[in-house]
């Protein structure tokens, strides 16, 4: 509504409400105005940069600077690191936590450990939690791993890296918080893990200037043997193929065939009945059960030969019976089961599923007629290969297996390390035999046995070995049920060592010898890389008896020319470290700047000429003032720098003209001028598109405006919609995109602390759950984000030409620029949290924010009505937090509007946003304010964020 409308009403509004007499030209209503709007937009700029994300307001104009930008960031971050060193003690600031990752078949497997840290009741327990990703720098997976110091990441990816970060939080104490470095790891298949000697040898040896952390004892175990029942196969038919041999016994149930030759031929397939008997064709009936194998055959040649002469046989044994055993005890599956009559104990043994880990491996018996035919140990086999004990079962027979006797567990450096179960009495030495011995990284000097004493308590026994022998030295250690033989590895770090590092040929371990020397090491120049330093060398000592480091410094070149009194006598696990020169000294550069093709900073080399230093850069350009150049140089006089200037040729220079292409000195800096007024090939052209008469890409002048290009063009059009001009500029849209990039890791860096923060104070389950949810839907906006690009749009008016040539928008154009001018689109869009988001069509007199807003449903109950804003079809965005009830002054028009933000007249183009609520509880509303920096970055890529999804 115009003023003219309302005046009157307006200043009798004014009049009641304030008691005072309101007198105000026109041009200082505006000028108020225009001050509070300016004001508004700071507000809302800033909130975009504060570290807390205080801020709600839609910025009207985005085109805040990145310098700005990142000083009101690094105002936030300074801030806080502040407080929390103020509230953080120097103990807690030197603590280090360590973390180690190991690989498993898609899993890893994490131990970590606090260092240097002094806990306070205060501060309450410490909790842990693992970020893990598979992208360095984003780790957007997490676990709570609670108190504890190690954890199992499972259902990982083989073969993928992974990258992982163990953070510490006190539960009392918010701002005591520590984290480890990021870890990668990658799990792998256990084939392609390597064996345990494989990762032996892999893993570099350390020495004692290391810092060697000593690995916990590995106390995972499994009970030996089981595991040869896992890949048994319970098939009954799998022994049927067996041959038999000649002193199998025949019963019901075998089949034999026949086959007949000479004065008369017959093939026949002979199944033995119940009565033990075969039926012979035209021969009768022949008894075989209970006769061997061969016996049988005998018997059938003198039943055939009763009848016929002058004929042959052959019997050979096909499906043989199958016999009923029992297999009970502590089995896993207990029962009377059908095996096939040359079945063993073993066989049946695995048919039945083998024993279970509660039951015995050397105490098996095998009943027969109800007495005790066998007694199996299972170890004979698995220890040294001996079946002899295994024997063929008959029909009837039953296996019993009690359960599991004394056992005993040996670890560490031992070849196989198991649970082993005990028969008789047994030394320590025995029980190591048995494990296969102690391995060659095994320290024979002490073992452990960990036992339970008297069903009471654990003690720990240690047994010394004599003269390295353990059969003389352990042989007398009786070992009893539930032990624990613990072999401990020998020392990690290598003794008997001198390391050579740093600046040398062949650095590394080398043997100790008593009485060498410096020189003994480093015989000759030869032994040396180029640019070693030779005024210096380091060796570091470690100085008994409590092996304190001790560092001796010596003069290499002398040593090397000869000198007894820098060649030092060297002792056991000393580090001799050369230096590279340019560790020792500073690296003498020289500079090139102006127009070459690499201008930047050079080594200097002794004799580097001019013409050296143009090469090193790459060339000269084309627009480069090759008859002058200037080369600064600065000289030391007495406790003074000079600077100098000398005037370069640079055409002779190049053509090798001793008078101009001189040697150079350390910090000399060369300045190559070029011509003025030169515009690069790629600063020549921009695009006009739309409509415009003529349009295409047009050449550019230095200081060309909009207004000139526009009217080469041939000018605007009759469709030409100039409120929806799109003015975008390369350096602008390189500017918004480090913004962005910035604004986004920081957005990032916030969302993964809350993610962190959020397990420990969150009231409720409901809330935890529903927070992370949002913290997760955030990053993946994020990483959609990631994806676009800035378009450098600068928001500008258009207007008449002769009217725009005078106005503030007509700027001066620059290479690359792009001025889209599309015709009327006549619709007007709403979006976000209305109950039909949807485009309308544009209807001049009834177009206000309301009309489409109830057009398109309404705000729906999650919408944020107070958060809504209009993005103008020009790129300028207008909020409901800039708008006020009264009067307003708009630029568009050039008129007084009066209202509030629902009366405002949206134009042709014009997109409506209703936002997101986020207002349950107060880290929801942390939620909100991260969601209005992420809109902000959206709005600068061109695109729309409505909320979470």
């Amino acid at each position: 509504m115009r003023l003219g409308y309302i005046g009157t009403l307006v200043l009798l509004l004014i009049a009641v409400t304030t008691c005072s007499v309101f007198s105000a030209t026109e041009d200082e209503i505006q000028k108020a105005l225009e001050q509070r709007k300016s004001t508004d937009n700071l507000k809302s700029n800033y909130s975009l940069g504060d570290s807390n994300y205080k801020g709600t307001g839609i910025p009207s104009s985005l085109n805040l600077g990145a310098d700005e930008l990142r000083a009101i960031f690094l105002k936030g971050e300074l801030s806080n690191s502040t407080t929390n060193q103020e509230k953080t003690s120097d103990s807690n600031r030197k603590a280090k936590l360590s973390l180690k990752a190991v690989p498993g078949d898609g899993l890893v497997k994490l131990s970590w450990k606090l260092y240097k840290h002094t806990p306070k009741p205060e501060d309450g327990q410490l909790r842990f939690s693992i970020n893990y990703g598979t992208e360095s720098g984003k780790l957007l997976r997490s676990v709570d791993a609670g108190t504890a110091d190690s954890f199992v990441l499972r259902e990982l990816k083989n073969h993928q890296i992974y990258y992982i970060q163990v953070i510490a939080s006190a539960s009392k104490n918010k701002l005591l918080i520590f984290q480890t470095d990021e870890e990668s790891v990658t799990p792998l298949p256990v084939e392609e893990q390597g064996s345990k000697l494989e990762k032996a040898f892999l893993k570099k040896s350390p020495t004692l200037h290391d810092n060697l952390e000593p690995e916990a004892f590995k106390r995972e175990l499994h009970q030996f043997g089981y595991d040869f029942f896992k890949n048994s196969s319970p098939n009954v038919n799998a022994l049927d193929n067996m041959p038999a041999s000649g002193s199998y016994i025949l019963g019901p149930g075998d089949v034999l065939n026949l086959t007949i030759w000479g004065s008369f031929s017959g093939n026949h397939e002979l199944t033995i009945d119940r009565n033990g008997e075969i039926s012979i064709p035209k021969i009768g009936v022949v008894t075989v059960a209970g006769l061997a194998y061969d016996q049988a055959r005998e018997s059938i040649h003198k039943a055939i030969s009763r009848y016929y002469k002058n004929f042959e046989l052959n019997v050979t044994l096909g499906k043989i019976k199958t016999i009923q055993i029992f297999v009970v005890g502590e089995v896993e599956s207990p029962g009377s089961i059908p095996v096939s009559s040359l079945s063993t104990t073993i066989n049946a043994l695995s048919a039945a599923g083998g024993p279970t880990r509660n039951g015995s491996l050397r105490t098996i018996r095998v009943m027969r007629n109800g007495k005790l035919e066998n007694v199996i140990d299972l170890y004979d086999m698995f220890l040294s290969g001996d079946r002899s004990k295994d024997m063929r079962l008959q029909n009837g027979d039953t296996i019993f297996v009690p359960v599991i006797g004394p056992v005993v567990a040996v670890a560490g450096e031992i070849r196989r390390p198991a649970i082993y179960e005990l028969k008789d009495k047994a030394s320590l030495a025995d029980v190591i035999k048995m494990a296969g011995g102690v391995t060659a990284n095994g320290y024979i000097g002490r073992v452990q046995v960990e036992r339970i004493a008297n069903n009471n308590s654990k003690v720990a026994l240690d047994y010394f070995s004599k003269n390295g022998q353990l059969d003389g030295s352990f042989s007398s250690v009786e070992i009893q049920d539930r032990d624990m033989v613990k072999v401990f590895p020998v020392q990690e770090a290598v003794r008997n060592v001198i390391v050579l590092s740093g600046n040398a040929v062949r650095p590394g371990e080398y043997q100790f010898r008593k009485g060498m020397r410096v020189k003994d090491i480093i015989g000759s120049y030869n032994d040396l890389l180029p640019e070693s330093y030779m005024e210096s060398a380091e060796i570091t000592r470690l100085a008994e008896p409590d092996y304190h480091k001790e560092i001796l410094t010596f003069n290499l070149r002398m040593v090397l020319n000869g000198s007894s009194e820098d060649n030092i006598e060297l002792k056991e696990q000393d580090t001799l470290r050369v230096f590279s020169r340019w560790e020792m000294q500073e690296k003498p550069s020289v500079a090139i700047n102006g127009y070459v093709t690499n201008p930047g900073t050079y080594d200097f080399n002794p004799g580097m000429t001019v013409r050296d230093l143009i090469a090193a850069s790459g060339s000269t350009k084309r627009n480069a003032i090759l008859d002058f150049a200037e080369l600064t140089r600065v000289t030391i006089e007495g406790d003074k720098a000079r600077s100098t200037r000398l005037p370069i040729d640079l055409s002779k220079a190049l053509g090798n003209d001793p008078t101009q292409n001189i040697p150079l000195q350390p910090d000399d800096v060369l300045i190559v001028r070029g011509i003025s007024e030169w515009i690069e090939a790629t600063d020549k052209f921009v695009t006009v598109q739309g409509e415009v008469k003529y349009p295409g890409i047009y050449s550019l002048t230095r200081g060309e405006k909009i207004s000139s290009v526009i009217e080469r063009a041939g000018g605007y059009t009759d469709k030409a919609y100039l409120k929806g001009a799109k003015f975008t500029r390369r350096s602008v849209r390189e500017m918004q995109q480090k913004r962005m990039d910035e604004i986004i890791a920081r957005t990032e860096k916030d969302i993964l602390q809350k993610q962190f923060s959020i397990t420990y104070v969150a009231a409720s389950k409901e809330e935890l759950e529903g927070t992370r949810f949002a913290l997760d839907s955030l990053l993946k906006g994020l990483e959609r984000l990631k994806t676009l690009k800035a378009e450098g749009r600068i928001v500008i008016r258009l207007s008449k030409l002769d009217q725009f040539a005078r106005s503030s928008f007509d700027l001066e154009m620059e290479g690359g620029d792009i001025l889209d001018i599309p015709p009327r689109p006549n619709v007007v869009n709403v979006l976000g949290q209305v109950y039909n988001p949807t485009t309308l069509v544009h209807r001049p007199g009834s177009s206000d924010v309301d009309t489409y807003l109830s057009k398109a449903g309404g705000p729906t109950r999650d919408a944020e009505k107070s958060d809504m804003y209009i993005i103008r079809t020009d790129g300028s965005v207008f909020s409901r937090q800039q708008s006020s009830f009264g009067i307003k002054w708009s630029d568009e028009s050039r008129t007084w509007n009066f209202g509030n933000f629902m009366s405002t007249e949206m134009d042709p183009g014009d997109t409506l946003v209703v936002p997101q609520k986020l207002e349950q509880t107060a880290w929801l509303r942390d939620i909100k304010d991260i969601t209005t920096i992420i809109s902000q970055i959206a709005l600068t890529a061109g695109t729309v964020w409505i909320g979470l999804k």
